[in-house]
C-alpha cells in the first residue's frame, strides 16, 4: 500500500469514527471522504468549486464542512498565490490531511488561536471542550495555578486563559 493510500485510508477511518459518534454531519463526512479522493502523488489542492461538484453538495457547504475539519484538526490548509503580473493572486488552497493526534491538537489550535486574534467568534463549545480534554491530559497547570477544565461540559476559562494555553502550544 503507497503512503498515500494509507493517508487516505487512515483519514477516512478517522471521518466515520467521528461521523459515528455524532461529531460530523452526513454533509461533512461526505465533503471530507470526497477530499481524500483528490490526494495525489502531486499534492491536495482542489478547489471548493471541484469538492462541491464532486459530492454534489453547494460550495457554501463544502465550505462549512472544511470549517469544521479545521476546527477538529483534520486538515490543515494553506494558501497558494501565483504571480500575475506584478501582483500575487489567490488561486486554491493547498490541504493536508492530518491522521496523527499531536497533528490535529495543533492545527485545530492554531485555528482557534486565528480565530481568537482575528476576533472572530468561531470557537465552538465542541473545539473548547477538545482543547479542553487534550490540555487536561498533560497534566499542566494555568499560570494562576488554576488547574485545566474537566473535558466535559462548557469551558470555564476566561479568553485571557485560552490564549495562555494557546501560546504554551507553539509558534501560532
Amino acid at each position: 500500500m503507497s503512503r498515500h493510500a494509507s493517508v487516505k485510508a487512515a483519514f477516512r477511518k478517522q471521518v466515520l469514527g467521528l461521523y459515528f459518534d455524532h461529531q460530523l454531519k452526513p454533509s461533512e463526512k461526505s465533503v471530507l471522504m470526497t477530499l481524500a479522493t483528490f490526494l495525489g502523488a502531486d499534492g491536495l489542492y482542489p478547489s471548493h468549486d471541484a469538492i462541491a461538484r464532486a459530492c454534489r453538495y453547494s460550495v457554501r457547504t463544502v465550505i462549512r464542512a472544511l470549517e469544521r475539519a479545521y476546527e477538529l484538526g483534520l486538515v490543515e490548509r494553506t494558501c497558494r498565490r501565483k504571480l500575475v503580473g506584478s501582483r500575487w493572486v489567490r488561486t486554491s488552497n493547498t490541504y493536508r490531511l492530518l491522521i496523527k493526534a499531536t497533528d490535529q491538537v495543533r492545527a485545530a489550535g492554531k485555528h482557534m488561536a486565528r480565530a481568537i486574534f482575528r476576533g472572530v467568534q468561531v470557537v465552538s463549545d465542541r473545539m473548547a471542550q477538545k482543547a479542553s480534554r487534550d490540555i487536561h491530559i498533560q497534566e499542566k497547570r494555568l499560570p494562576s495555578g488554576r488547574r485545566y477544565p474537566e473535558p466535559h461540559g462548557p469551558s470555564q476559562l476566561s479568553p485571557s486563559e485560552w490564549i495562555e494555553i494557546i501560546k504554551g502550544w507553539g509558534t501560532i
